[in-house]
């Protein structure tokens, strides 16, 4: 073999092997890439599940954590002068309705709260009672089968 054949035969092989090299890594990070969107897509599918059903299980709390956020969100944007112009008388009147409307929603769950938790004196005025008529039961029971 010549000098000139091995430079011929040599070229087709490592042109040969370097196409096939990026053939591998070009078909590796598209299993890479597919691979990843996947998990991303199944992440995303799993946290949005989790939420809604945050949100079905608790809707009050939800929609507290949304004011509160929005709240917040509005806070830290800058006021215009034109905004503080146009909305300044505006915004205090907004303001102290919005904590009177807090107030008032707390005191309004304070008392659902309340209203749900058993009174102890109640309870055990209840319990007294259930003992008491167990008791009556069980001598009754007692008489009949005497």
């Amino acid at each position: 073999m010549t000098e000139a054949q091995t430079d011929t035969t040599t070229k087709p092989s490592i042109t040969a092997r370097a196409q096939d090299a990026a053939t591998h890594a070009v078909e590796a990070t598209r299993e890479t890439a597919s691979h990843a969107v996947e998990v991303t897509r199944d992440t995303a599918t799993k946290a949005a599940t989790r939420a809604v059903d945050g949100i079905e299980a608790s809707p009050l709390a939800a929609l507290i954590g949304g004011i509160a956020l929005g709240v917040a969100i509005g806070a830290l944007l800058p006021r215009t002068e034109r905004e503080r112009e146009a909305l300044g008388p505006l915004g205090k009147r907004l303001t102290d309705g919005a904590a009177a409307a807090a107030r008032a929603a707390r005191e309004a769950g304070k008392q659902e709260i309340e209203a749900l938790i058993p009174d102890k004196a109640g309870a055990k005025d209840r319990a007294a009672s259930l003992l008491s008529s167990v008791a009556q039961a069980a001598r009754d029971g007692a008489k009949s089968a005497a």
